[in-house]
């Protein structure tokens, strides 16, 4: 189903010097990023878009890069004070396109990864070290992204080959768009809670840069190019302004922030964030409230705190992570719950994992 996708872009844009770039696997909703608002909308198995069919696989071939440019987000000089970083709040305002990036090796995608699009769609975050006095809010995310990373900065190729993986994504996002008979592993309550969020405007796709730089730069390039393509012909304005919502663990924020990441530290962070780049992140669990209150209080995460957000994962999926559900399969294990049925099946029938 993907072998055709993942060989493509792997041959066209994972190959050194290869600029940043996302390529969209399938679209969930035909509208995306734009959020469905009639009935005919077609997205995938969601009650109010009328559509039954599972949702239309699109496969961006040319892959190219937006021709659109925002002059503002370029890196500004880095001080070293307390005022580095990025100008004002996210307004909600006009313009504004808001994007849940869950980006991963997803080796294999388990319920935790569902669960931080969730969190991103309908719960309250709290602004990291309540910055500047911001109170909890929910973000307003009008499209959601999962991105399969054909390079990672820490983890060689192991274990499923990455049209495998690719597989296993397209079953965590139906998962997360189609299954919507209440379970123990969802977030929202009820089937209007659900309805009311976005969550049923969902995109999968690759990226082949492990740098978050580059990623933010890359979805925001095909964001502003599919709602061009999605621009009704009276409608006339700017490209939107793209803020990407990251989500991750605490370790992966501690690496957002590590200089050897970086070619140039700390302009490209600087970067990251003026050009859209927001974090939302789960602490590791049984973290101490002083380790966290420290990391935030350092001089170069301090300027960035109105931009990082808390994601308050309920325990049932934060103790889940991949390395440990591999361990499962290969032990047959009670952890093998840990990742939805039509992913245990596929992992079984390919024998996935057994040599972990």
């Amino acid at each position: 189903m993907y072998d055709d996708f993942v060989g493509e872009f792997v041959a066209t844009h994972a190959q050194p010097g290869s600029a940043p770039v996302v390529g969209l696997a399938r679209k969930f909703c035909a509208s995306w990023p734009r959020p469905a608002v009639r009935a005919d909308t077609e997205c995938a198995g969601v009650g109010r878009a009328g559509s039954e069919h599972g949702g239309s696989e699109h496969t961006d071939s040319e892959h190219t890069d937006s021709e659109h440019t925002d002059s503002e987000f370029a890196a500004p000089e880095h001080t070293g004070s307390d005022d580095a970083g990025p100008e004002p709040a996210d307004p909600d305002e006009a313009g504004t396109v808001r994007v849940g990036v869950m980006d991963s090796s997803f080796n294999p995608p388990h319920y935790c990864h569902g669960a931080y699009m969730e969190c991103l769609a309908i719960m309250e975050l709290m602004p990291a070290g309540g910055a500047r006095g911001q109170q909890a809010r929910v973000l307003g995310i009008d499209a959601f992204l999962l991105l399969l990373g054909s390079e990672n900065a820490d983890k060689p190729l192991r274990g499923s080959s990455l049209e495998q993986r690719m597989r296993m994504v397209d079953m965590l996002a139906t998962t997360v768009v189609q299954d919507t008979t209440a379970d123990t592993w969802h977030l929202w309550k009820s089937r209007a809670q659900f309805d009311a969020s976005n969550l049923h405007n969902m995109a999968i796709g690759m990226v082949n840069s492990p740098r978050f730089v580059d990623k933010c730069k890359a979805v925001s390039d095909v964001v502003r190019r599919e709602w061009d393509a999605q621009r009704p012909p009276h409608e006339r304005g700017p490209a939107p302004r793209v803020l990407s919502y990251f989500a991750m663990g605490w370790d992966t924020l501690i690496r957002v922030f590590d200089a050897k990441y970086y070619a140039d530290y700390p302009r490209e962070l600087d970067a990251f964030f003026r050009g859209g780049g927001r974090i939302a992140y789960s602490r590791r669990v049984g973290f101490p409230d002083a380790d966290v209150d420290a990391f935030f209080a350092r001089p170069e995460t301090a300027p960035y705190l109105q931009y990082i957000f808390e994601l308050k994962l309920p325990k049932r999926v934060k103790h889940i992570c991949s390395s440990n559900v591999r361990v499962a399969v290969r032990d047959s294990t009670q952890s093998v719950r840990d990742i939805p049925p039509r992913i245990l099946e596929f992992v079984n029938n390919y024998q996935l994992y057994r040599n972990e």
